[in-house]
């Protein structure tokens, strides 16, 4: 069963046009940033930031899976954790090649729905979805009232809490069937038969959890304790590398960066686009491009955190391998 991926957009652009498109800015950031300078930089990050670091972007990527894990279970009890975290990992892993920021969600889906009810699957995973983005537009919202409104752009703040909003107007609109019955006839003209099917079950899937008010109110506490992770990671970073401790400001943009790149599918998993943005944060509250450069040498380093899905690749490889061999025997 294919379900096609919802950062679709993203691979409609052709390959000559997405790589440079994420390539290009980081290449102007380094190029404006003398060798020497970064290595100097380098040199004065304090010698804890690494370790914590790494940890709080574990711990925000077992989150991830827990908080799936708690949804889908609502409606399959039997539902393995080792299963679901394993798969999880699987999905880390192999999102580090893949473009779209939704595609270790899909891997993960596609994985766990094997002798699952697939629309509770990939109901859950959408659920997930929304309830990560509501999260990062409410962090982002607090952050930006505890700021100076001085520091900001005229209408920003009015700006941002409109679009805050709106989204949690669609959020909700999601759980009813009465609102989007619209959209829904008007897909059931374009989308053949087979498609359909699959995306009423995931909808049904989807209107099932707000029976659940309960289990997504845990799951909400659990995706916000996730995000906070996200921005914990980016003000122990900064901490490290500037000596300041700047919550208000990580709260505020960070969450900002992360929906503005979901919501922006142009380039594999938003890079170049979050450099770029992160140019813009980092110039507004004054740190240096030197600084710049080795946050976002950060920020790569914690993709290659995501190889530690290579565990679960390598050992669901040796079981398929002994199963071979046992079968041959």
């Amino acid at each position: 069963m294919r379900i096609p991926d919802t950062n679709s957009f993203a691979l409609k652009i052709p390959a000559w046009i997405k790589y440079p498109l994420a390539a290009v800015p980081i290449v102007w950031i380094f190029w404006h940033i003398k060798l020497p300078d970064l290595i100097a930089s380098a040199h004065s990050v304090a010698w804890w930031t690494i370790p914590v670091y790494t940890a709080i972007v574990l711990l925000s990527m077992s989150l991830q899976g827990v908080r799936w894990w708690m949804l889908a279970r609502v409606f399959i009890p039997s539902l393995s954790f080792g299963r679901v975290m394993a798969s999880h990992f699987t999905g880390l892993f192999y999102s580090i090649a893949l473009p779209g920021n939704a595609s270790q969600d899909i891997i993960r889906a596609m994985l766990v729905s094997k002798g699952n009810s697939y629309s509770v699957i990939w109901g859950s995973t959408w659920v997930a979805r929304i309830l990560g983005l509501f999260a990062l537009a409410a962090l982002s919202l607090y952050g930006l009232l505890t700021l100076d409104k001085a520091t900001m752009p005229r209408g920003f703040l009015i700006s941002v809490l409109s679009a805050f909003v709106v989204f949690l107007l669609l959020c909700s609109a999601s759980f009813s069937k009465r609102i989007t019955n619209p959209g829904r006839n008007a897909v059931r003209k374009i989308l053949p038969p087979r498609f359909l099917f699959i995306i009423e079950n995931i909808r049904e899937g989807i209107y099932q959890y707000k029976h659940k008010k309960t289990s997504l109110v845990l799951v909400a506490a659990v995706t916000l304790l996730m995000q906070l992770a996200l921005v914990s990671a980016a003000c122990c970073a900064i901490k490290g590398i500037t000596g300041r401790l700047l919550i208000s400001e990580c709260l505020a943009y960070i969450p900002l960066i992360e929906l503005l790149c979901i919501s922006l599918p142009l380039t594999p998993n938003g890079i170049g686009i979050r450099e770029s943005l992160l140019g813009v944060m980092f110039l507004h509250i004054g740190l240096s491009k030197e600084q710049l450069g080795i946050y976002i040498l950060f920020g790569f380093y914690s993709i290659l955190l995501k190889i530690t899905g290579v565990i679960p690749v390598l050992f669901g490889s040796r079981q398929l391998g002994e199963k071979k061999n046992n079968i041959l025997l």
